[in-house]
């Protein structure tokens, strides 16, 4: 069966229209259950984002220790040109 373009577009109007209604919800509760879903997935990834900053800047405090062992491992060698301590002649 042929439709006149008019019908079909009509047609595809009406497919559109069903399904936005149908996507919509229905009832005072699914909007607050879908507002609250998505508070949650919003809080959820507030935390996910947080956790994530606080780990890198754990790791980045690691390797800030680990730029250090070098310096606190490396032994120094001694200034050996530094004058020895004699005491005073004593007076008599």
């Amino acid at each position: 069966m042929r439709l006149p373009v008019r019908h079909m577009t009509i047609l595809m109007v009406a497919t559109a229209l069903a399904a936005a209604l149908a996507a919509a919800p229905a009832s005072a509760d699914e909007v607050w259950a879908h507002d609250a879903e998505r508070s949650r997935q919003a809080r959820m990834q507030r935390d996910l984002e947080r956790s994530r900053d606080m780990q890198e800047d754990q790791h980045q405090e690691w390797m800030r220790g680990q730029r250090d062992i070098p310096r606190l491992i490396t032994p120094n060698t001694p200034n050996l040109n530094v004058p020895i301590y004699t005491s005073p002649p004593r007076l008599q």
